[in-house]
């Protein structure tokens, strides 16, 4: 009966003690070809910078400077966001490290806010060497430019085509008020008699 009820205790102490739920990332093995095939864009880079974005937390965004790509549309200058955490699955590197990185996109936001991003984490395949396998195959280079350069003129161009739809048909209201208040003012038969 001792034996049973220390058993018992145990288990349950440890429950009582630390009630918390703990996750962790667990991923299944996966190769470089079906990395690649499962990828939006695959490119060789260096982790220029990591930064955690303030207004949720909950991503980082890694910027590389990409020197080889291997699939799909990549800047020189790419960031790349992952969860913020290695137990959310989030990629974890540091300024300097070189990588193989195999991303996919994803779309953040709604309606005409939407924007696409490349998003990578823990189980995508992504090789810390920086040493890219042959099933990649040939590389080319990546595009000029930075991608979030082309994301904040994505949303520049929105912002300034939303401001001149509102202001056309701010101005094309005033005008049918306009043309309304002049046509009762020029009624035939207004005019006073002399």
């Amino acid at each position: 009966m001792l034996a049973l009820l220390f058993g018992l205790g145990c288990v349950l102490v440890p429950a009582l003690v630390d009630p918390t739920s703990a996750y962790a990332c667990s991923c299944a093995e996966t190769t470089a070809a079906r990395a690649l095939r499962s990828s939006d864009a695959v490119f060789r880079g260096t982790v220029t910078q990591a930064d955690p974005v303030k207004r949720d937390g909950q991503r980082v965004d890694l910027r590389f400077e990409v020197d080889a790509v291997y699939k799909g549309e990549v800047y020189a200058d790419q960031v790349v966001a992952t969860a913020a955490h290695e137990a959310s699955c989030g990629l974890e590197t540091s300024v300097g490290s070189r990588w193989v990185i195999f991303a996919v996109q994803n779309i953040e936001g709604e309606g005409d806010d939407a924007v696409t991003r490349l998003v990578t984490d823990l189980c995508r395949g992504n090789l810390a060497s920086g040493r890219a396998p042959a099933a990649l195959g040939a590389a080319r280079p990546p595009v000029s430019g930075a991608s979030d350069r082309e994301e904040r003129s994505v949303r520049a161009d929105r912002r300034v085509t939303r401001g001149v739809l509102v202001a056309g048909f701010g101005f094309l209201g005033l005008g049918v008020v306009g043309a309304l208040a002049l046509g009762l003012a020029w009624r035939p038969g207004s005019r006073p008699k002399g």
